[in-house]
């Protein structure tokens, strides 16, 4: 009987790790922002880099993007913020923003400030798994964000960046779970309106928590 298992030693069957999936995703951020490839697709080819099982399922997403190749042993620059419960997480001023950042907090404070920061990419992704806490994220005045892949309950996103056609640089999207509490996306904020001086309009689109991703309003 002829078994229809991989050969031993198929580079291509091999499994992949969290760390090459993201090193996909990394390819395919930067080929949307050169307009290699258009948001439809990097948002497909997105999924399934975090669907992918084997390496052959993510060389696939790359054979049509030039220069982009899958390294096993190249690592991944991610940044790992824990809190201790009741902890607190703050970045401000200058910071090396790597491609992703995970922030993990419960009950403590969480303030990431990029408005001072260097990028190393055009897009970076924000994961949450926090809680009881109403974290903060200060986009550049030229960046944009979104929170599609965001789950939030019991809470909502109050987003005060930016809404463009076109995504900014840098570009922060915002993933993960977040529960019991508000996720806030605004630019730094600039001099509070004094009576007879005309205020700044706000563009703050909410959404209320119900576990299903948050999205804006369209413009």
């Amino acid at each position: 009987m002829t078994s229809a298992s991989p050969e031993p030693g198929d580079p291509a069957a091999l499994r992949v790790s969290d760390v090459e999936r993201e090193q996909v995703q990394q390819f395919l951020a930067r080929a949307m922002v050169s307009g290699q490839i258009t948001a439809g697709e990097y948002s497909d080819r997105s999924a399934a880099a975090l669907a992918a099982r084997v390496r052959r399922d993510l060389e696939g997403l790359l054979d049509d993007l030039p220069g982009a190749s899958l390294q096993a042993t190249r690592p991944v620059d991610v940044l790992d913020l824990q809190a201790g419960l009741a902890g607190s997480i703050t970045r401000r001023g200058y910071w090396r923003v790597p491609p992703l950042v995970r922030v993990h907090s419960w009950v403590g404070g969480v303030t990431l400030d990029f408005s001072g920061a260097e990028f190393t990419t055009p897009v970076v992704v924000v994961e949450l798994a926090t809680g009881l806490c109403s974290p903060v994220l200060i986009v550049p005045e030229h960046g944009t964000a979104d929170v599609d892949e965001l789950r939030i309950a019991a809470g909502k996103v109050k987003d005060d960046t930016h809404h463009r056609r076109e995504r900014g640089v840098p570009h922060v999207v915002v993933r993960g779970r977040h529960s019991l509490g508000d996720v806030v996306l605004r630019h730094p904020r600039r001099p509070r309106w004094r009576p007879g001086l005309p205020g700044r309009r706000k563009t703050t689109v909410t959404r209320e928590g119900d576990a299903t991703p948050g999205r804006r309003t369209p413009d």
